[in-house]
């Protein structure tokens, strides 16, 4: 082995040393992430380090040129992903019985290198700079009637999207969930012989340890809330009581609703999107005192996630929604208690 060989393996053992130190220290699941994501990583990488032929600071100042805290993480994710395929690439090459242009692969190993020692300089420093201000839909909530749903729907009269609008009200769904279909009937209960409405959703955002796969969110018949009697009038009206709820573009959808809130409020400041339907939803839910079935009507496994969503201060008595049933495939991991925090209604030590 001669001495620039000698060097490519030590340039070799020295990226795989940062690149396990990195392993060991971050979050990994316990299946990779999947070929669409693979390629998207990839993607998002390639063009990161295309901006660093033209911007002054390199790598570091192109990770860091942003103000969103998702969008940094996310740059150091693709890159690990990358920068580890290409371990794997220039380690193949290094390995062949004869290394073709030695001094070419010397020069890619130095440039490898480079770049997993400013990935590890970004994950130790962290974001720089300014950071922009989380914008929670649920904050959009504030200073709406607390009957807008009803009012909402009730504009949407005559358009495409009223029975998406009310699916939207009364499952609190995603608008990808509802591109994917929603399944409403009316059934009999085997324990309780009620009469029912069952809207059965199938979950976005799954994964072996994330989301529910199916949910579904029954309410009584003779729920007098406004929306459940309209869906139930529509059941009347079909050969047999089951219709199916779906949207062709979630952005359409979105962009339908914007409109039509806009016309009702036009001095709103905050911009009402299909995902305040699912804040309010969570209020509702929280508001009726169970915080699992929360976590469950939001097709979440995990009730950490919940306190992202609307607050029970933001349901109205009067124009609450009081789901019945929510029924999960998976069970709901409870929240990580901290010597700081105690259950509701449980008394001070």
């Amino acid at each position: 082995m001669n001495e620039l060989h000698v060097k490519i393996q030590e340039l070799a053992n020295r990226c795989q040393a940062i690149l396990n130190a990195m392993r060991s220290t971050g979050v990994h699941a316990l299946r990779g992430p999947s070929p669409k994501t693979k390629i998207a990583y990839e993607r998002q990488a390639r063009q990161l380090l295309h901006r660093t032929l033209h911007t002054e600071g390199g790598l570091f100042a192109v990770v860091q040129s942003t103000v969103r805290v998702t969008t940094f993480r996310k740059r150091l994710v693709a890159l690990e992903h990358f920068l580890g395929s290409e371990q794997e690439q220039l380690t193949r090459e290094m390995s062949a019985p004869v290394i073709p242009a030695a001094k070419f692969l010397h020069l890619r190993f130095l440039l490898h290198l480079k770049h997993l020692q400013t990935l590890q300089r970004l994950r130790r420093e962290g974001m720089a700079g300014e950071r922009a201000k989380r914008r929670s839909k649920r904050r959009a909530l504030a200073g709406l009637p607390a009957n807008w749903r009803i009012a909402l729907c009730k504009r949407a009269v005559g358009g495409r999207y009223l029975f998406s609008l009310i699916v939207l009200a009364l499952t609190g769904c995603r608008p990808s969930e509802l591109v994917h279909g929603i399944d409403v009937w009316r059934g009999k209960d085997e324990v309780t012989g009620k009469l029912l409405i069952h809207f059965r959703i199938r979950g976005a955002k799954v994964k072996d340890s994330q989301g529910q796969p199916l949910r579904t969110i029954s309410y009584d018949t003779n729920d007098p809330h406004p929306l459940v009697v309209v869906v139930n009038e529509l059941l009347d009206t079909q050969p047999e009581p089951r219709v199916f709820a779906q949207v062709r573009s979630a952005v359409n959808l979105t962009v339908e609703i914007r409109r039509l809130a806009h016309s009702l409020w036009p001095k709103h400041k905050q911009p009402i999107t299909a995902y305040c339907f699912r804040h309010q939803f969570a209020a509702d839910l929280k508001a009726n005192g169970d915080d699992e079935a929360t976590s469950r009507g939001l097709g979440h496994i995990s009730a950490e996630t919940r306190r992202l969503y609307g607050t029970a201060g933001q349901a109205s008595k009067g124009h609450r929604l009081r789901p019945l049933r929510v029924e999960v495939e998976r069970p709901v991991k409870p929240r990580r208690r901290g010597p700081c925090t105690k259950r509701r209604n449980e008394p001070s030590q």
